[in-house]
């Protein structure tokens, strides 16, 4: 059995979809595409001002083992927070993503 590590925190990943309601209107809808152990970690003040002057408050950094596909179109779930992905980027050899998000609501 792997060691989790720093990785201690279950988020659930959620790709956009398409739902048509009773009228048959299309409306936005979200599905889960998976599962993963990540760290989540808020950031401080000085990181949440610097993320302000690029025009996007982000408040997590969230770590989590490369997952294909992923992108800022997805969004995550972590303890009853819904984030919204402000920007994921490859580390370590494509072994993890590193993702920044805001909490929405």
């Amino acid at each position: 059995m792997q060691n989790a590590g720093p990785l201690r925190e279950r988020v659930t990943v959620q790709a956009p979809t398409t739902v048509r309601n009773a009228l048959g209107e299309t409306t936005i809808g979200w599905a889960t595409v998976g599962e993963v152990w990540a760290s989540v970690n808020g950031l401080s003040s000085r990181e949440v001002m610097l993320g302000m002057q690029a025009n996007a408050l982000v408040t997590y950094k969230i770590r989590i083992r490369f997952f294909s596909g992923i992108t800022h179109q997805h969004r995550l779930l972590w303890r009853g927070k819904t984030m919204e992905i402000a920007s994921v980027v490859e580390r370590d050899v494509r072994t993890m993503h590193e993702i920044l998000a805001r909490e929405v609501e």
